[in-house]
């Protein structure tokens, strides 16, 4: 699983997971979602990385987060989470499967045409406002905020499909919204759902490098791939 890792990235990916198992101790969090953060911090890095390993690591996420989102009343989550997002990783894996590049023993980074990029956008739109009516049927907590989540997250997974380094700008700010999302329940005194917190904290920064290492990888590769 290491193999070719750089000390920065073991150092990042230890280090954020001693933290997050220290807050989740320190604050009495539950078990299930301190390692539904852990694991989460392990995905980022690993799709950071462009290990296939890490849309693996997601059917994984996608079990752990659908529950803890279950039990603080975040039904859009659950809904999307296990009937897209699910099969979007499986996609994932296959379509990461068979676009292996030897010489950085990684994903092969793709470019994205115009004409796609239109019609996605058109797409995304149109979900959103399925979406958010979806949700407040479901009565969920923080509704606009979590429409907004859900959308972000299905844009950055369907373009980490598609292997573009666009892919992690929206998880950039997927992390952001997710703070804000799982935020507001802390500050109104959930101290439990901390590590909730600190997990898109983390995988911020692990984005935030995903953006530079893909970018090394497509420089690498030649920029080439379809």
């Amino acid at each position: 699983m290491f193999k070719g890792w750089t000390k920065f990235e073991k150092i990042l990916l230890f280090t954020s997971i001693i933290l997050v198992a220290l807050v989740g101790i320190v604050f009495k969090a539950e078990v299930l979602t301190t390692i539904c953060s852990i694991v989460g911090i392990i995905t980022a890095l690993l799709l950071a990385k462009g290990k296939n390993l890490g849309q693996i690591f997601g059917l994984l996420i996608v079990a752990l987060y659908s529950i803890v989102s279950f039990k603080n009343k975040y039904f859009g989550e659950v809904i999307i989470y296990l009937c897209i997002m699910l099969p979007m990783y499986i996609i994932g894996i296959i379509s990461w499967l068979k676009h292996q590049n030897k010489e950085t023993n990684s994903v092969e980074v793709n470019t994205i045409k115009t004409k796609e990029w239109i019609i996605v956008s058109i797409a995304s739109i149109l979900a959103f406002i399925g979406i958010y009516f979806l949700l407040k049927a479901f009565n969920t907590n923080q509704l606009f905020i979590s429409s907004l989540s859900v959308i972000d997250s299905l844009f950055a997974i369907y373009l980490g499909i598609r292997r573009s380094k666009f892919s992690f700008y929206f998880y950039v700010v997927n992390d952001l919204i997710l703070i804000a999302l799982w935020g507001t329940p802390v500050i109104s005194g959930s101290l439990i759902l901390l590590p909730m917190v600190f997990n898109p904290t983390i995988n911020l920064i692990n984005d935030i490098y995903g953006i530079y290492n893909w970018k090394r990888l497509e420089k690498i590769q030649g920029g080439n791939n379809e």
